[in-house]
Parts: C-alpha cells; sequence; structure tokens
C-alpha cells in the first residue's frame, strides 16, 4: 500500500467526479446469478411438502431472500463520488470518508478485466479500511491521481 501524500488536499479542492460503482457486464453477472438461483429453485418449490415448512426454514429461507435482493438492488443502483474533498459510495449503508483523513490508499484496477473485477480504491483512516468501488473512468482517474499524488 502505498502512504497518501499531503498534496492530495490540492485533488479535494480541484475534482470532482461521479458515476456508477459498478460496471455494466458486473451487473449483467450478478443479474444472471439471481435469476439462475431463482430458476433453479422453482423445480424445488414445486416438490416441496409445504406442510413440512417449519417457521424456521420459513425465517431462513426469507432472510436469505432478502439479503440477496438488497445487496443486488445496490449493486445496480450504487453510485461513487469525489467531491468538496470527500469520496462517498451509496450503498445499503452509505460510505463517506473525508479524504484529509485518509492516512493509506491503494487503488487496485485491472487493465482489460474492469468489466469482471471492479476497479477500488481502498482507504485507510485507522484500524479499519473502507473499499470505495468505481466504474466510471472519471472517477477511477481521480482516484488514480488521489494515490500517486498528482
Amino acid at each position: 500500500m502505498s502512504d497518501t501524500p499531503a498534496s492530495v488536499d490540492g485533488i479535494a479542492a480541484d475534482f470532482v467526479a461521479e458515476g456508477p460503482a459498478f460496471p455494466l457486464l458486473i451487473k449483467l453477472v450478478a443479474t444472471l446469478f439471481v435469476a439462475a438461483i431463482v430458476w433453479s429453485g422453482l423445480p424445488a418449490m414445486q416438490q416441496m411438502q409445504w406442510s413440512e415448512f417449519t417457521d424456521t426454514a420459513a425465517l431462513v429461507w426469507g432472510c436469505a431472500a432478502a439479503v440477496t435482493g438488497l445487496i443486488y438492488f445496490w449493486m445496480l443502483k450504487s453510485r461513487t463520488s469525489i467531491r468538496d474533498g470527500v469520496i462517498e459510495q451509496t450503498w445499503i449503508w452509505n460510505k463517506r470518508i473525508a479524504i484529509d483523513q485518509i492516512r493509506q490508499a491503494k487503488f487496485i484496477y485491472v487493465p482489460h478485466l474492469t468489466w469482471l473485477i471492479a476497479p477500488r480504491l481502498v482507504v485507510r483512516s485507522g484500524v479499519s479500511a473502507t473499499v470505495f468501488y468505481a466504474a466510471d473512468p472519471a472517477v477511477q482517474k481521480a482516484f488514480a491521481r488521489l494515490v500517486s499524488g498528482g
């Protein structure tokens, strides 16, 4: 991990970018996975003995469906922005960090595989790490500038 340089404050003041957190193809793959889960579950649901479906089984099934649906929804909707000295990503709970609080930062970007491996900025502001995903090229450039200090 590279230490975040002091010149980051200049970027905070003059650079603004916003865009989707996840690339279109990752969203399509997620859609295919969710559809495959539903499709493969339909035959099982037709063979179930609903009278033997316990309250505990219903709770587990309902929680699994809710978590899957919630994460899928936010993958489609999530956006990342950098402006006014703050990086923010909308998510189930919004992730937000002031650039001047960043102690370490690493930008993970795999050229030609961004459709499979979403570009991300991993930042540390203390003991915890926060990950911001960025599908938009302008946000990726801002993250690259942030880590390089330029």
